[in-house]
């Protein structure tokens, strides 16, 4: 693919890809191994399409489109193509943690110390991906590859494992973007 990126993407049932959009690229996602739900929301009609996918499916997200995916399975990976070598996420987390507590009081009648508290876990993060629920410990990522689990880096060319050793386990969530 020219001036694209792909990546690798690893989850288990009971994880989620944040709700998240890229302004800059569409998105296609092709399911190796496992089942997933790919939600996306038209923001023409404000409707949810909820696209269940197995393994060799394929689902096709526009360009600015809010979306999300949900592994069903244990054992889920993707690859994800981009029509953009330099993808952009805007993730939801990131929405929620930046504005001030009097914001969402002012639009939307939500008292400051409800949302102060309800946001607290995502506002103390200093990572820009979820890939959740966070486990005890944590399960966030990074977009600089350090994260505790979950992982975005470039994949230089190799393709990282995102499977445990035994059958019944798995590695924490792994996304690798290569760009071509």
């Amino acid at each position: 693919m020219v001036g694209g990126s792909i990546a690798d993407l690893y989850m288990t049932k009971g994880q989620i890809r944040e709700p998240h959009w890229h302004p800059n690229a569409w998105e296609l996602d092709v399911v190796i191994e496992g089942r997933v739900v790919v939600s996306i929301l038209n923001p023409d009609t404000s409707q949810l399409i909820n696209n269940p996918a197995g393994t060799g499916q394929v689902v096709f997200i526009p360009m600015g489109w809010l979306h999300w995916i949900t592994p069903v399975t244990d054992r889920t990976r993707l690859h994800l193509f981009f029509n953009s070598s330099q993808v952009e996420n805007a993730e939801v987390s990131d929405f929620l943690r930046t504005p001030p507590p009097e914001v969402f009081q002012l639009s939307y009648r939500i008292d400051p110390a409800l949302i102060s508290s309800a946001l607290a876990p995502v506002k103390t993060a200093k990572e820009t991906i979820f890939i959740g629920p966070p486990a005890s410990g944590g399960t966030i990522s990074s977009q600089t590859g350090t994260g505790a689990s979950g992982d975005i880096s470039p994949m230089g060319g190799m393709m990282r494992s995102g499977w445990a050793t035994t059958a019944t386990s798995m590695t924490q969530p792994t996304i690798n973007i290569k760009r071509k």
